[in-house]
């Protein structure tokens, strides 16, 4: 089988939420994150993604982590018209299963890693009637046209980038270790639905119809620092390069419903509504004009643990996300500031089995009202997270773990407002040949 196949088989099964991280990206990469999101400076088999040159100080073995996230998500959008009349538009379509794994062989001074997940991406949406988008463009380009939303519409939105990343950790020295790697990305974003409208008091029906989907794939570099003075402190560092992302859209049926669905009369065609309908920002990109690189940042992570007594370990990290400098050819980065986040977490040994686990994490994605639309909504949030890990025997831990992640309301230029709330369950077994 093809490699791009056995990319696209674990894309189908991937369906994950953007619930941390910033423009696209999604920091949730394992079970144990959702425990305490500050993993950047521990050292793990976590570390695969997060502090892979920290792999060098773990015991000599063989390690499989196997990890499943359920997220549970409301999504929602309302708008109120010139008229009065608000229109509120929800989508709680969960993500039951969202796998991931890590695979660790320490022999040494050197460890090889690997690991595979969904690096960004907003998963997958069903809006019952619509998006506000389609009201407001009533409202505003179809004003002069006595324009009308009228009901009957749904929306379905996917969006996944598929992630394989592997490489190679080694000790420096007896306090210094470095990693170097590389991953490839398959990203797929998908737009498909209807709107139903009515101008010239019913006369005419244009009707909304697409059914788009953009594809790219890309590779970036991994670089990773860490160091390990004693068996009380660790400090990590993660530097990943800029992933280019050329997307190839492919849509055909948006234009066709217009021109089928409006007659041309001269002042009034298929074509001027296409091109009307095309210039708002939350539809531009997903037309068939719509091919261009959306990249991925570059990021930069640092992180630190502290063993301040015997069973009590703090840790705090922080992402940098350099998104004024990513390649976007349709606008999508326009008016974003960086985004960062910070967070901190405690791990506590309550006894020889059991190990608890809490954290919290502030995201600022860099974006503002200016950013906004429909299908890029990217909010900042607080997580509040906690966990337990269980050790069944010296070669098999088991975890669970859970986030709930609290949204900032906004709302964008054309006075549509946004909210998201999501809690997410994490399942883990961690297993040591």
């Amino acid at each position: 089988m093809k490699f791009k196949q056995k990319l696209m088989i674990l894309g189908t099964i991937l369906s994950a939420t953007s619930f941390a991280g910033s423009i696209d990206y999604l920091s949730q990469q394992d079970a144990e994150y959702l425990a305490h999101p500050a993993m950047v400076g521990k050292i793990g088999v976590s570390g695969a993604y997060y502090n892979p040159a920290g792999l060098v100080w773990l015991e000599d073995g063989t390690y499989i982590q196997v990890n499943n996230q359920t997220h549970l998500k409301d999504y929602s959008m309302e708008y109120t018209n010139s008229k009065g009349k608000d229109y509120n538009f929800k989508s709680d379509k969960a993500s039951p299963a969202v796998p991931s794994v890590q695979i660790v062989k320490k022999a040494g001074d050197t460890a090889y890693f690997f690991h595979a997940g969904a690096i960004a991406g907003g998963g997958s949406v069903a809006y019952g009637g619509g998006i506000a988008t389609f009201p407001e463009i009533a409202d505003s380009g179809f004003s002069a046209l006595d324009g009308k939303f009228t009901h009957g519409s749904t929306i379905h939105g996917q969006s996944y980038y598929v992630a394989f990343q592997g490489g190679i950790a080694r000790k420096f020295n007896e306090t210094w270790s470095g990693a170097v790697g590389l991953r490839l990305v398959d990203a797929e974003r998908k737009f498909k639905g209807e709107g139903n409208f009515e101008i010239l008091g019913g006369v005419i029906k244009p009707k909304f119809d697409i059914d788009s989907e953009r594809t790219a794939f890309g590779a970036s570099g991994i670089f990773g620092l860490n160091y390990h003075p004693n068996n009380k402190f660790n400090l990590a560092m993660r530097y990943e390069t800029e992933t280019k992302l050329d997307f190839d859209n492919k849509e055909s049926k948006l234009r066709k419903g217009f021109n089928e669905s409006v007659p041309n009369i001269g002042l009034i065609s298929g074509d001027i509504l296409y091109n009307l309908i095309g210039k708002d920002p939350a539809i531009k990109q997903w037309m068939s004009e719509g091919s261009g690189r959306r990249n991925l940042p570059a990021v930069a992570a640092l992180g630190a643990s502290y063993k301040v007594a015997e069973k009590t370990t703090l840790l705090a990290s922080g992402n940098y996300y350099f998104i004024k400098e990513a390649g976007d050819d349709l606008g999508n980065f326009d008016h974003y500031d960086n985004g960062y986040e910070v967070a901190v977490g405690v791990d506590y040994e309550l006894n020889e089995k059991w190990t608890l686990m809490t954290g919290y994490q502030y995201t600022n994605t860099g974006a503002n009202e200016k950013t906004y639309t429909d299908t890029d909504y990217v909010l900042d949030a607080d997580m509040y997270s906690m966990g337990a890990k269980y050790k069944y025997n010296s070669q098999l831990d088991l975890m669970g773990t859970y986030s709930f992640v609290q949204y900032k309301t906004d709302k964008n230029l054309k006075d549509i407002t946004y909210k998201k709330r999501v809690s997410a369950i994490g399942l883990a077994a961690i297993y040591k040949f």
